[in-house]
């Protein structure tokens, strides 16, 4: 897991023993010990499907993200890029099929709904959106064969 603001990066490994110990002091509220420093936290508002979300920390209000392990893989094959018109457009991660397609023009999307499937690397994944929006378009076909970057399910604006 990664936590971002600014351009500050926090790394947090999982398979490691814990370097932070929280303590819950009411509901959004915590105490959080780092290597002999304790600090308060608080959640403000959020996160949202994205992992943005305002924290109070000593404090001072920051606005942060929060990368689990599935949100890091997506930021790795470039799906959060933090551009607006970039979120606009869903474009494939990896080469591979498409083997079926979810929505259609006009369609209402929330995160998280199956925009379509796509075979790769023999594994099907489902892709999702990561978005409210409507479908504008919808390049993406059945049996079509899509190389990384290319673009599969457009919103509008």
């Amino acid at each position: 897991m990664e936590i971002r603001w600014e351009n500050k990066t926090i790394e947090v490994p999982s398979k490691t023993p814990p370097l932070w110990e929280w303590t819950r002091l009411s509901e959004g509220t915590f105490r959080v010990a780092i290597q002999g420093k304790s600090y308060q936290v608080e959640a403000i508002d959020g996160p949202d499907s994205l992992g943005n979300m305002t924290v109070r920390v000593a404090g001072i209000e920051r606005e942060v993200k929060i990368l689990n392990e599935r949100a890091l893989l997506l930021d790795k094959m470039g799906m959060f890029s933090g551009d607006t018109k970039a979120e606009l457009q869903l474009c494939a991660p990896m080469p591979g099929k498409v083997l079926s397609v979810k929505v259609s023009p006009g369609q209402s999307v929330k995160p998280g709904d199956a925009l379509l499937v796509l075979e790769a690397m023999k594994m099907e994944n489902v892709i999702k959106s990561a978005v409210e929006g409507v479908v504008e378009d919808v390049p993406a076909k059945p049996g079509m064969a899509v190389e990384k970057g290319e673009l599969l399910v457009a919103f509008e604006a």
